[in-house]
């Protein structure tokens, strides 16, 4: 490819109310939008935002190496995906930064050849994804209405973040959801590896009796899942413990967990983020893809991805019903708890 020239600008999206889980409070996220462009004139877009508390390098990091930006591309578009790998090599500890950088560099060279991105990975997307919603803290009633309030609007699973230092307000919780939503609602429940093995055995155990789903990052360590899962009945999903190919090639080969929850941004970008998928239905495994609450742009990428999976999940993509305002306008939303595509 010929000479590519590097512009970025700092972005700043504000929550229109406090989004609160285990990890703490959060008012806004802050990203990159990197623009790739070829003296042809063609350009690329991408999206970094960088989210440590969930495994991710900082905004500082990011901003240091955008202001020293000094990387040679030497890109094979015969075998686009190892090719984009090895240039990117180099950003393997900074895996937003690698995603924005990838997903600017797929862009630009789908620009510059004039296909889909279908096309240049050689996959197929699926026209319609189901999609989760996400509640974070609140109180039982209100986590009961708001819940009642996503099956109005068309959901048919939820996730509840749960993770509290008093676990009593987190079994009302998924209580008086499942009381008052019965059976129609699926219910997800997301630790964000609050509890430590012996808190999650005890735990789980105590709200198996809801039928949930699955379980999402009760505890933090390869070990303790293994070791959980040993003990409870509910399914298990890694989150923050998958954040490379190497990772989920552990948590699988070990079977530590039976769901993947995939965050491309976290992940680096579509690339790893597709070695992955195939690794898990290899495995029988089941993959859902969310979003880290990232622009529209950086959420474009997540929307692929899901679109990818084979299986009939809802994932989590609903992030722009936080959002004070995007970008710009979404072209995904969400109707009726799904996401259409067109064809």
């Amino acid at each position: 490819m010929n000479k590519i020239e590097l512009f970025y600008a700092p972005y700043t999206l504000g929550f229109n109310k406090p989004f609160i889980t285990s990890k703490g409070k959060y008012n806004n996220r802050n990203g990159f939008i990197i623009k790739l462009e070829s003296s042809s004139g063609k350009i690329g877009i991408g999206d970094s935002a960088p989210f440590p508390e969930f495994g991710s390098e900082t905004y500082e990091e990011d901003e240091k190496l955008l202001n020293n930006f000094d990387v040679k591309l030497n890109l094979d578009l015969n075998n686009i995906e190892e090719s984009i790998e090895t240039n990117l090599k180099a950003f393997a500890s900074l895996p937003c930064l690698k995603h924005g950088f990838e997903q600017a560099l797929l862009s630009l060279v789908c620009n510059e050849k004039e296909i889909s991105i279908n096309k240049l990975l050689n996959v197929q997307s699926k026209k319609k994804i189901n999609v989760n919603a996400v509640l974070g803290f609140l109180s039982p009633e209100e986590t009961a209405k708001s819940a009642l309030q996503k099956i109005e609007d068309g959901y048919k699973t939820i996730k509840i973040k749960i993770g509290r230092d008093n676990f009593d307000i987190d079994y009302k919780c998924i209580e008086a959801v499942r009381k008052s939503c019965g059976d129609e609602m699926n219910i997800r429940a997301d630790v964000n590896r609050k509890w430590n093995l012996e808190q999650a055995i005890k735990n789980i155990q105590a709200i198996e009796e809801f039928n949930l789903e699955y379980i999402e990052q009760p505890v933090n360590t390869l070990n303790d899942f293994v070791e959980l899962s040993k003990k409870v009945k509910t399914p298990l999903a890694a989150d923050e413990s998958i954040r490379s190919v190497t990772d989920a090639e552990k948590y699988i080969s070990n079977k530590a967990a039976t769901v993947l929850i995939l965050k491309p941004m976290m992940l680096g970008g579509i690339i790893p983020t597709l070695k992955v998928i195939r690794l898990a239905e290899q495995a029988g495994l089941k993959s859902v893809i969310t979003s880290s609450f990232e622009s529209i742009i950086g959420r474009a990428s997540a929307v692929f991805a899901a679109s990818l999976i084979k299986e009939d999940a809802a994932h989590g993509l609903d992030t722009d019903f936080y959002l004070e305002q995007d970008l710009f306008s979404n072209p995904y939303p969400v109707i009726y708890g799904k996401i259409l595509l067109s064809k």
